[in-house]
């Protein structure tokens, strides 16, 4: 995307993996900058000032964020109505607002109810669960991509964000909110419920720790994300059922094939293989 850059300085409100992440790439990639963070943790707004991450650090907006060009919000949704009412005094006529969360809609939705006339661009990088050291890295983003729901008419501010995660290494895509969520219910959201079925049903099952290998470790993975943040997303993904269903139907015939025939079994292996290989390209 080729876009003038937001002006300075930036802000981050909220600290946490997503938001330490990027205070380190946007304080990396733009040194000259300052940025800002909001943080109700002390003990966070310490690091970030210890690791001079950040110029300063407040508990809840304050009016020096009338003068950012770009406000990230890396809060959970629980917490995105009040940060946006508490930032509504302090925003500036110019200042471009994104996010960092997973569902789309449902943001939207909130803003423009809070805040009907913010500039607001959604935004969501896809570094899905890297590790909980993902808040010390400053590459975080590098090579990943970051999908931007713009509405109509709004290509030009999404390209202005865009811009800037781009100068961060990411790799910008623009979506609609509704084909976001769509999409990340199908890729997300139903392999997240996937997770926690198998979690369960494995757990109820005497004795299963003695033959948990790697194969049950991949497979349920997403089971050790935060309940709180995860079970929420999902809940807030108008999609995410639907698609949950979806993939129970075909679990079901896939269990058919494995007590019917074993042939069709292997093709529909075949075939599955074939989209993965499609969708996540070596080395992803």
């Amino acid at each position: 995307m080729n876009a003038t850059l937001p002006p300075p300085p930036y802000a981050v409100i909220g600290l946490g993996r997503i938001g330490t992440a990027l205070t380190r790439a946007l304080s990396r990639t733009f040194p000259e900058n300052s940025v800002l963070a909001v943080e109700p943790d002390p003990r966070l707004r310490a690091r970030a000032l210890l690791d001079r991450l950040v110029m300063d650090a407040q508990e809840a907006p304050t009016p020096a964020l009338a003068k950012c060009g770009l406000i990230f919000l890396c809060v959970p949704l629980g917490q995105l109505e009040s940060i946006l009412e508490g930032l509504a005094p302090h925003l500036g006529e110019k200042t471009i607002l994104t996010d960092t969360l997973i569902v789309k809609g449902a943001v939207r939705e909130i803003v423009d109810r809070v805040l009907p006339n913010a500039t607001f661009v959604g935004g969501h990088p896809m570094v899905g669960a890297d590790g909980s050291d993902a808040g010390e890295r400053g590459d975080l983003f590098a090579g990943k991509r970051v999908i931007l729901c713009p509405k109509e008419g709004e290509e030009e501010v999404a390209a202005r964000v865009g811009a800037v995660w781009a100068a961060m290494g990411a790799r910008p895509v623009v979506l609609s909110a509704r084909d976001h969520d769509r999409l990340v219910a199908a890729t997300t959201h139903a392999p997240y419920l996937a997770a926690l079925a198998l979690a369960r049903v494995a757990g109820s099952l005497e004795e299963a720790e003695r033959v948990v290998g790697r194969a049950f470790a991949d497979a349920s993975r997403l089971a050790t994300l935060a309940p709180e943040v995860a079970a929420a997303s999902v809940a807030a993904n108008p999609f995410a059922a639907a698609a949950a269903r979806v993939l129970a139907d075909e679990l079901r015939r896939l269990a058919d094939l494995a007590e019917s025939s074993p042939e069709e079994l292997s093709a529909a292996a075949a075939e599955a293989r074939a989209h993965r290989e499609r969708l996540v390209p070596e080395g992803a």
